[in-house]
């Protein structure tokens, strides 16, 4: 079979390890910010301005450190953001350019065009087409979760990731649960990935998650590793990414 078909078999190990780790991290502040504000409470409404930071933001953090203090992290905390609808107007390309450039934040070019051909999209007809899939999903994040929701989000994944300039498998997940609309379909990092090879029976291929088969695979082994943990996936993707940043803060 090939390695982009594997199915992997979840153990009894996984299970208990995956539970270990939520029982281990359950009060840290990054796990208790994600069951606020992806599990717990109102589902977020639909808002222009929220939705293109978060896109910027996730062009930002590919193939980028965006730990605490690092340049990524400090750019998207600024406030008032710099990089609004607004402010990037009909010239978004160099906008985006110099204030990355300013900023020094790498790979600011290839950010610029991808956001520049994003924002062209949106304004011919993206928009509101983006917000009937976030209402789509804010449906399902309105209620308790259910292992069924997954199949939505996953629709929706695939969606942003046909249709945004700089999406592949990961960040179009990493798109709907930061705008806190999804508890299943996580953004698989390399540092998550780090904390499976090291804690879990199976080996994700880093390499290879910009596969969607691949990526489909680790994700349906992890959904399954936590329906029998009791955890929903995007508390073990906090938990794990915590756990990875403080591992390699030591």
């Amino acid at each position: 079979m090939s390695v982009l078909l594997q199915q992997f078999q979840t153990t009894k190990m996984d299970v208990d390890r995956v539970h270990q780790l939520l029982v281990d991290r359950k009060e840290d502040p990054y796990v208790c910010d994600r069951m606020s504000e992806n599990v717990l409470g109102p589902a977020p409404k639909f808002d222009r301005e929220n939705f293109w930071y978060v896109h910027l933001g996730c062009l930002l953090t590919t193939q980028q450190r965006s730990t605490a203090g690092s340049p990524v992290d400090r750019f998207l905390s600024l406030k008032p953001f710099p990089l609004s609808i607004g402010r990037c107007g009909n010239n978004v390309e160099e906008v985006v350019l110099q204030a990355l450039k300013s900023f020094g934040i790498g790979k600011n070019r290839t950010i610029a065009q991808r956001a520049s051909t994003n924002q062209s999209w949106l304004n011919k007809d993206g928009w509101p087409r983006v917000q009937r899939w976030f209402e789509r999903l804010a449906e399902q994040r309105a209620v308790a979760p259910q292992f069924g929701h997954c199949k939505l989000e996953r629709e929706a994944a695939r969606y942003a990731a046909v249709n945004l300039e700089g999406f592949g498998p990961k960040q179009s997940r990493n798109l709907w649960q930061w705008l806190g609309l999804t508890r299943y379909e996580t953004p698989l990092d390399s540092r998550v990935a780090k904390w499976i090879n090291r804690n879990l029976s199976i080996h994700v291929d880093t390499a290879l998650l910009g596969d969607d088969h691949y990526y489909d695979a680790v994700m349906n082994y992890l959904q399954d590793v936590c329906a029998r943990a009791g955890v929903l996936p995007c508390l073990f993707d906090a938990a794990a990414f915590d756990n990875s940043n403080t591992c390699e803060a030591k």
